[in-house]
């Protein structure tokens, strides 16, 4: 049986298959790559709302957390205990500036407002807007922030942050800071977010604080149901919903864990579509042109492909029979036929074939290595392009129909234009040019590139021009990363010393040729060295970061900042028309940066000191420019810090001065140039000789006596301190030791101790060697120590000073008042007397405010169980108000001068079991007329 023939599809049938097998393919991934462009676009979108939803809520926070701390320093403030609302109402008004707030308020426990900043002192006042709150604040002793409510005395809208103002562990006063919704509403504005993005802030209540667009219309709305519940549910997350003008968005919200706001920002979602739907609008119109493209080109190639084949069977059976070729048409389907009478003609055409073959071959190999090339390829002539490579797309977008039979100049940049004449010219000449160019993308992007362009002969009037480039924005990028990181500081992206110095020099020459002012500012920040032992050098580089942000806020952008290292920055003002605007400028930066900074929750306050050296006035070369201002630097320090100073002649000798003296000290000790001095203490209660302070001097055979404030600092900073400090010690020690055996003294022999010294892990043991060699027991030594030395690290110094007690040497706290020493570390610290500083004591018995600081000094250490004793006493009315208070000891020039060992050997003798203050009973009726206020 005979199988039936089954019919074989035609060439049309075969080709039209064919186009619509590629084709398809092409719509498919066109869907593809749609869909994804849509979605990376959409995930990018909210991203970007996410971040800056959380971006603002740190804005948000912070400002809340700068105005918290202004309350809570203001609500520490004496004019509160004093009832002085008057004196409280101006120390109010000066902080109220550096918070967002436009009152301040001062309520008592019934809510009944005392003090307001909108109406002056006395004023009558309503009560307080928001009891609640108060009370909350009064019973719990925190802080809190309000929700929206309205203000007693505007009728507005306001919200309020408000402490507790603590006296003896109770909540006495409540302290609020009134905060009108607007000045948030301009905090959302500075984000300078979309426009049409819905951006909110919402209280705890689900009502909005602050919202854009149209903010004052919504300020203390509810916002969207959905919204409220979201926030309920979780403190931050994502939700779409439609807005109260019926606006569908996704949106992302993030509540503080802080103070329990949120904030909230949503994108239209008719913003987040309208890519796909243009997308898929292109996406359609695309797919029906291709599909008639295709159906038109398979007809076509059909029609082209079918017909010559059968032209040509006829003509090939021939060719095989070797009878002239005639070609006629036929209808003629079948493919067998055409390969048989080719096979014939195979012969015929062998070594045609062959040499086409090695033709072709060099040409698929020129192909192929001209697509696996790594730069792009163009090959152009009379100007437009012939033909580009694989790589070619890559670096610029453009698919090879974008650009095939297009000029050349689409892919370069306008400025490229003016320099295409000279490289032809170039080209012609030596057939090759190399160089940097600009090009464009298909997107847009302007990229450098390196190009190659050579001349290919071609046999033709008009050449043709390859050109070879590789994409060098990598590269650029590198190397402007690396001049980056040559001239700018990591930290704070300020200018390093490097490029301080070229635009320090560039600065002098503008200013030599203008015949302007210039003035160079060297800051250096006061107590940083605490803040970054004490909280980390991570909390240290934070407050470097927002001190280079608030002195850039103070100069103007062509002025420069740089930062040396360290705590020093630079400023450089250009363009002055005399020194006094730097000073303006200077204390504007000194205001800017003792604004308190919230590091870890707290506030934290510094301050700095400023040089300043002027050009032409101080000198004209950028080194002595710096040095002058260094050396001022250290002049505003030495005069108390949180100040600035200019440069003047007698810095430059007193820093030469200093130089001579420091190279001078390190010789003091091996030529005997240093003595001490000792200044008897005398018991105010029997008036006879209690102990004796050693103290140094330094005989210069030059300058004659130098008294220890010109000396000690410089021995402190070259490390000199330490021999010198256990020379004292040695010298003192053997002379007390001679005085018992002698029995001309029974005290103690007090010695003061530097921070270096207090600083070593060895102190006590080097103590206990000196005293053995020297035979004195340590219950009759003293150590004075400063505050400054044991509140530098509190914990470390509660150690030291045990580990000094446990070895039986008595320990006082020299300066007493005039630190910034803690009473809760006080009571930690083993020591056993105070001594108030002779600031306190010029003062009596006539200046109040001296008799109640002295007082509270005696009140403190009598009550933790020390004894107290007064340096610098001049008279005998300071005297006698010291012994009335309780002072138990006293030293100055009213009872002896220093006295060097010999001198005080003869007082010893001459004073011995006498009397050096006056009887009481002559006190007693002085004492009756004194006022005690």
């Amino acid at each position: 049986m005979r199988l039936p023939i089954l019919r074989r599809r035609t060439i049309r049938s075969t080709v039209m298959l064919l186009v619509v097998a590629c084709v398809l393919p092409a719509w498919l991934l066109v869907a593809v790559v749609t869909y994804a462009s849509y979605q990376r676009e959409r995930t990018e979108a909210l991203l970007e709302v996410e971040v800056a939803s959380r971006r603002l809520l740190r804005a948000v926070e912070d400002q809340l957390d700068a105005d918290q701390a202004v309350l809570q320093a203001l609500a520490v403030s004496g004019e509160i205990d004093r009832g002085d609302l008057a004196a409280f109402h101006r120390q109010a008004s000066s902080v109220l500036s550096h918070t967002s707030g436009f009152t301040i308020v001062l309520s008592d426990a019934q809510g009944r407002q005392l003090l307001n900043l909108l109406r002056p002192p006395g004023t009558a006042l309503p009560s307080h807007g928001n009891p609640d709150l108060s009370k909350q604040v009064l019973q719990t002793g925190k802080a809190r922030v309000s929700d929206l409510f309205i203000s007693g005395l505007t009728g507005y809208p306001m919200l309020s942050i408000e402490v507790p103002v603590m006296r003896d562990g109770t909540a006495l006063y409540a302290l609020s800071l009134g905060i009108d919704p607007v000045r948030l509403r301009e905090r959302l504005y500075q984000q300078q977010l979309p426009r049409d993005w819905i951006v909110g802030i919402i209280d705890r209540a689900g009502k909005f604080i602050a919202r854009i667009p149209d903010g004052e219309r919504f300020a203390g709305r509810d916002a969207v149901p959905a919204l409220v519940h979201a926030m309920r549910q979780a403190p931050e997350g994502w939700l779409e919903a439609s807005t109260i003008e019926g606006i569908p968005v996704s949106g992302f919200y993030i509540r503080s864990g802080r103070y329990g706001w949120s904030v909230a920002i949503g994108i239209p979602q008719a913003r987040l579509t309208a890519g796909l739907r243009i997308s898929a609008g292109y996406y359609a119109t695309g797919l029906l042109l291709l599909l008639l493209g295709s159906l038109a080109l398979a007809v076509t190639l059909s029609r082209r492909i079918a017909e010559p084949v059968q032209a040509l069977v006829a003509p090939a059976l021939a060719l095989g029979r070797g009878d002239p070729v005639v070609v006629r048409e036929s209808s003629i389907e079948e493919p067998d036929e055409v390969g048989r009478a080719l096979g014939r003609a195979q012969q015929l055409l062998l070594q045609r074939a062959t040499e086409r073959d090695r033709a072709e071959e060099k040409l698929a190999l020129a192909a192929k290595a001209l697509e696996s090339a790594a730069e792009g390829v163009v090959i152009t002539r009379c100007g437009h392009i012939l033909t580009v490579n694989r790589a070619f797309s890559t670096i610029t977008g453009y698919a090879p129909a974008d650009v095939i039979g297009q000029p050349l100049s689409m892919l370069l940049i306008e400025t490229e234009a003016a320099h295409r004449e000279e490289r032809r010219r170039i080209i012609m000449e030596t057939g090759v040019w190399q160089g940097e160019v600009w090009g464009r993308r298909k997107n847009g992007e302007r990229y450098p590139a390196w190009s190659s362009v050579s001349r290919a002969p071609s046999g033709q009037e008009e050449p043709i021009f390859v050109s070879v480039f590789s994409d060098i924005s990598a590269a650029k990028q590198y190397e402007s990363r690396l001049q980056h990181l040559a001239h700018y500081d990591a930290l704070t992206q300020l200018p390093n010393r490097l490029l301080f110095r070229e635009r320090l020099s560039d600065m002098l020459a503008r200013a030599e040729r203008h015949g302007n002012v210039l003035a160079l500012l060297f800051i250096d920040l006061d107590r940083f060295k605490p803040i970054n032992d004490t909280l980390g050098h991570q909390a240290g580089d934070e407050l470097l970061q927002r001190v280079a942000e608030r002195l850039a806020g103070c100069v103007r952008t062509s002025d420069t900042i740089a930062r040396l290292g360290g705590d020093e920055f630079t400023v450089l003002l250009d363009d002055l028309h005399s020194p006094d605007e730097a000073g303006i400028i200077a204390r504007n930066i000194l205001d800017a940066v003792e604004r308190p900074y919230i590091l870890h929750g707290q506030a934290q306050f510094i301050s700095a000191s400023i040089g300043i050296a002027c050009y032409p006035s101080d000198s004209v070369d950028a080194e002595t420019l710096l040095r002058q201002a260094d050396m001022a630097m250290y002049r505003a320090k030495q005069e108390g810090r949180n100040g600035y100073r200019f440069f003047a002649p007698e810095i430059n000798l007193q820093a030469s001065e200093r130089l001579f003296m420091a190279n001078s000290l390190r010789a003091a000790l091996e030529r005997d140039e240093l003595k001490l001095v000792f200044q008897p203490s005398i018991s105010l209660a029997s008036g006879k000789v209690e102990g004796i302070e050693a103290l140094i001097r330094w005989e210069h055979p030059e300058k004659g006596t130098i008294l220890p404030a010109r000396f000690i600092s410089l021995a402190e900073e070259s490390g000199l301190i330490e021999p010198i400090g256990e020379w004292v010690l040695r010298e003192a020690a053997a002379r007390t030791r001679a005085w018992k055996e002698a029995g001309l003294f029974s005290g103690r022999i007090a010695v003061n101790l530097s921070p270096r010294q207090f600083r070593r892990g060895d102190l006590a043991a080097r103590l206990l060697t000196v005293l053995t060699e020297t035979g004195l027991p340590p219950q009759d030594l003293e150590f004075e120590v400063t505050e400054g030395m044991v509140m530098e690290h509190p914990e470390r110094a509660v150690l030291v000073l045990t580990e000094l007690v446990a070895a039986g040497v008595n320990v006082s706290i020299d300066d007493f008042g005039t630190g910034y020493s803690s009473l809760a570390y006080l009571k930690r610290f083993p020591v056993h007397r105070l001594k108030i500083d002779r600031s306190f004591v010029s003062g009596l018995p006539d200046d109040r405010n001296d008799r109640s600081l002295t007082r509270a000094v005696v009140a403190i250490a009598k009550s933790l169980g020390l004894s107290v004793i007064a340096e610098g006493v001049e008279t005998q009315a300071q005297a006698d108000f010291l012994r009335r208070i309780g002072c138990d000891f006293a030293q100055g020039h009213h009872f002896s001068k220093p006295l060097g060992a010999d001198a005080l050997e003869a007082f010893l003798r001459a004073n011995a079991g006498k009397s050096l203050c006056p009887e009481r009973a002559g006190l007693a009726s002085r004492a009756k007329n004194e006022s005690e206020a």
